[in-house]
């Protein structure tokens, strides 16, 4: 295991203190050659510094010497993308050398997270993907809904990913009406005693009170999960049966509904025929790269059929090969399912060593290829078209973000675009503890994977001024691990930006531009302005706020920013208060645990039918004593025997 400081085979770091800031293009590529020919010809880590000793990049390779030498140009007209890369950013080399290529997975891995390097790539969290759970523990399962698979829990399978949630929701709503599979939680069927009202409409089968047999569910389930999968002939064929019998017998109405549900069923899954190919599990990754930018398409294969795609924009100039080893790295980090087959339009560095890091997140043998003939070559090139496609929207999006950045840094004052900004929101409804949060917007557009929420710690009582002034305390003691924006924005007036400035100044960062955001004649909460009611913007050294005019392109960003950081402030209290109010009445009760108290509501529904329970029947459940049985029906007020 690798502790806070690797343990390696060999640890040198290669620095040049004697480097200047009057040194040539040319002597600094010689001086870096010279650092290149002694590293060590093993596996290991390298990092690339830029000219202010930040970590620009931190790669792995399974030889040191050999990987870092091809950042270099072969001769004076060599203008590759790597070349033009250490020209620009990279000014130091250091090196970690490891005893294996997998160790150098594990160091590449801790040193990304620690130095947080400006160009290695970083995805936003994708909560949009999801997929359908089904637990194989229980006798009749439903159609969950997960965000991640879950490692080491073979017990339950998962199908997907799914990346519209909103289009997989309604597809398992509609497919209620198809196949009567149960979607009550665990708790609600086992305290059932007579079918719902879903049964009653035909929308459940209702094993919740022995209606219907596990084969004949099983049955059901494996229908429905044929249907996700874009394989619905067999569905459809019993549905046509079911509409000729019904016709036959005059039923028009019941042949009218199967004939809606066979409809439904094949607009469904027919665009998942479209794409039917000799490519049973695997991912597709197209790229296309236009200037500063450069857009990675993802479209996912599952038994032969396209079931999902996935975009990413990313802002980098490493070169082609680099970038797709950090984007698979980063990609598939993050738990989703590793296929046996991806497919790249590029071939990263050392793609044995990715394969194998790949192959052991998946618990078996992952091939990473470049597509050179057959179908597999018209996949790469629709995937490549999906990133040209997108690639073309996020620019066209980009060009309107940056009208709205530049009309708000002209109206603030501003003397650089604010691309990174960073709004403040303390949330406190007098019941219970504060809560602030922190949203950011990257390019005028929210990055969730920056958002932050702090309980307040060290202020007492409702005091929004100390936990604002706690809050930025806390953030810009981190300026060396997380960048400082362009604009910190607070949600208030005056007096907050005054806490603000206070903050900046003890952190001696008074030139960090500023602003409060607050609307004239506010009353409330409330996330809309009063007719006649204008946004006002506090700023350092003017007496008088900014009175912005209604739809101009800097109210409409910030109101944007203001209510994202409320609305997840609000959010993030909401979730502490429900978590207090979730105590139950078992938790007081000695010997009585989560796992136990799980178990005891499961098995009786809730604490009310617990307490009508005799001993007996709360002891039959696994773990419960006789004397804890009778402890917590005392505890809980059974009436005595």
């Amino acid at each position: 295991m690798c502790s806070s400081r690797p343990s390696c085979a060999c640890d040198e770091t290669v620095t040049d203190a004697d480097r200047t800031s009057e040194e040539t293009p040319e002597e600094r590529r010689e001086r870096l050659l010279q650092t290149v020919a002694r590293l060590p010809t093993g596996p290991g880590v390298y990092l690339f510094r830029d000219d202010r000793g930040g970590v620009a990049y931190v790669g792995k390779a399974r030889s040191l010497r050999q990987r870092v030498k091809s950042y270099f140009a072969r001769s004076p007209s060599d203008t590759r993308r790597a070349v033009r890369f250490v020209r620009r950013y990279v000014h130091t080399i250091e090196f970690v050398s490891t005893a294996s290529e997998h160790e150098a997975f594990l160091v590449e891995n801790k040193l990304v997270k620690r130095h947080k390097p400006a160009y290695n790539v970083k995805l936003r969290d994708d909560k949009d993907f999801l997929y359908v759970r089904v637990d194989g523990t229980h006798e009749f399962p439903a159609l969950d809904l997960a965000r991640r698979p879950r490692k080491g829990r073979g017990r339950h399978k998962y199908y997907g990913p799914f990346a519209n949630a909103g289009a997989l929701r309604r597809t398992l709503r509609m497919l209620g009406g198809i196949i009567p599979l149960r979607d009550c939680s665990d708790r609600e069927f086992a305290s059932r005693t007579r079918p719902c009202l879903k049964h009653e409409m035909g929308r459940c089968c209702a094993p919740c009170v022995g209606l219907v047999e596990k084969p004949a569910y099983d049955e059901l389930l494996a229908d429905a999960l044929a249907i996700l999968e874009g394989r619905c002939e067999h569905v459809v064929g019993r549905l046509e049966q079911g509409m000729s019998a019904a016709a036959a017998s005059q039923s028009y109405e019941e042949a009218a509904r199967l004939r809606d549900q066979i409809r439904y069923l094949r607009v469904v899954t027919a665009p998942q025929k479209v794409e039917n190919v000799e490519l049973d599990e695997g991912d597709v990754v197209g790229m296309h790269r236009a200037g500063e930018l450069t857009e990675l398409a993802v479209l996912f294969f599952r038994r032969g059929a396209l079931v999902s795609s996935a975009h990413h924009t990313l802002q980098t100039e490493l070169p082609d090969d680099e970038l797709m080893a950090s984007f698979l790295t980063a990609f598939y980090a993050d738990g989703r399912p590793v296929p046996r087959d991806i497919l790249v339009p590029v071939d990263p560095p050392d793609p044995e060593l990715l394969s194998g890091q790949l192959a052991e997140l998946r618990g078996g043998p992952v091939a990473i290829n470049v597509p050179r003939r057959g179908s597999r070559v018209r996949l790469a090139g629709l995937a490549a078209r999906n990133a040209e496609d997108a690639l073309a929207l996020a620019v066209e999006q980009r060009g309107h973000q940056r009208n709205l950045l530049e009309a708000l840094a002209g109206r603030l004052g501003l003397e650089r675009l604010p691309e990174l900004i960073e709004c403040y929101d303390v949330s406190n409804t007098g019941r219970s503890s504060i809560v602030a949060s922190r949203v950011v917007f990257r390019h005028g557009e929210p990055d969730r994977s920056l958002y932050r929420s702090y309980r307040i710690k060290s202020t007492d009582g409702q005091d929004d001024y100390g936990a604002m002034r706690e809050v930025l305390t806390r953030r810009l003691r981190r300026r060396e691990s997380e960048p400082l924006p362009d604009l910190l924005l607070v949600d208030g007036g005056r007096s907050h930006l005054g806490v603000a400035v206070k903050a900046c100044a003890e952190a001696e960062l008074s030139d960090l531009p500023l602003a409060a955001l607050a609307k004239g004649g506010r009353r409330g909460r409330s996330l809309t302005l009063a007719s006649g009611e204008r946004e006002r913007v506090f700023v350092p050294g003017r007496v008088e706020p900014i009175e912005l005019d209604r739809n101009t392109p800097e109210e409409y960003l910030l109101q944007r920013l203001r209510d994202e950081a409320h609305r997840f402030a609000i959010g993030h209290h909401r979730r502490l208060r429900a978590k207090e109010s979730i105590a139950s009445r078992l938790d007081d009760v000695p010997g009585v645990g989560a796992t136990l108290k799980k178990r005891l509501l499961q098995a009786f529904g809730g604490t009310r039918a617990l307490a009508c329970a005799s001993i007996a029947e709360v002891a039959a459940v696994k773990g419960v004593s006789a004397s804890l049985a009778e402890a917590i029906l005392d505890h809980l007020g059974r009436e005595p025997d």
